[in-house]
């Protein structure tokens, strides 16, 4: 398990802004160190715990308020936590991914921006790249979308997907039952999220046009 890119965090410091760091299970921290430091600061998205230890302790609970932008963020932001804490997370987590470019999410964000329309099926199909199908419906700048997930892609622990529907059944295009899970009104950060975690978005998605 490989935490180089961390080391050259370490050593060189990130100029005080956060660098992004992919783990293995998919799941990204961020981290703002100095060079040489003993400590670094760090994000966590709401899907990784708090890890247990007192390096832990110095949480700003208005950093991501502040911050949030047009998006809420998802996450807590930790203060002055030990290196060694740092690298026993990225270890819980498989290590540092082998590739650090971040997942894209282009056919999703033009969804949640533009939205997906009306009709008899409005839901707009986005292949993962780890090769699930996903479908969303979205209004125009709304923030919110519903999310059909099929079966082996498990719901994120949080209440932004309590809103599930448990008696519709939706069916493919030639009749047959569809397995799977309907979420409604769930903050697009949070399906953003969970496309990050498997990889982002697959590049063909013209069959899905």
């Amino acid at each position: 398990m490989s935490a180089s890119h961390f080391e050259q965090f370490l050593t060189d410091g990130t100029n005080d802004v956060h660098y992004n760091l992919r783990l293995a299970d998919g799941q990204s921290i961020s981290i703002k160190a100095a060079s040489c430091a003993a400590t670094v600061d760090v994000y966590l998205p709401d899907e990784i715990g708090t890890p247990d230890g007192d390096s832990w302790q110095l949480e700003d609970h208005w950093e991501a308020w502040l911050t949030d932008g047009d998006d809420p963020v998802d996450g807590r932001y930790f203060y002055e936590v030990a290196r060694a804490d740092v690298r026993k997370l990225i270890e819980e987590h498989g290590g540092e991914h082998a590739d650090q470019s971040a997942p894209t999410t282009d056919r999703f964000d033009q969804a949640v921006a533009n939205g997906t329309g009306t009709g008899r099926r409005p839901m707009r199909r986005i292949r993962l790249a780890d090769g699930t199908v996903i479908a969303i419906k979205a209004d125009a700048g709304d923030g919110y979308v519903d999310v059909y997930l099929p079966e082996g892609i498990d719901v994120p622990d949080s209440d932004a997907w309590e809103l599930e529907e448990r008696e519709l059944q939706l069916t493919r295009m030639n009749g047959e039952p569809l397995p799977g899970r309907l979420f409604y009104e769930v903050p697009a950060a949070h399906v953003r999220a969970l496309i990050w975690k498997r990889g982002g978005e697959h590049t063909d998605q013209a069959n899905f046009s």
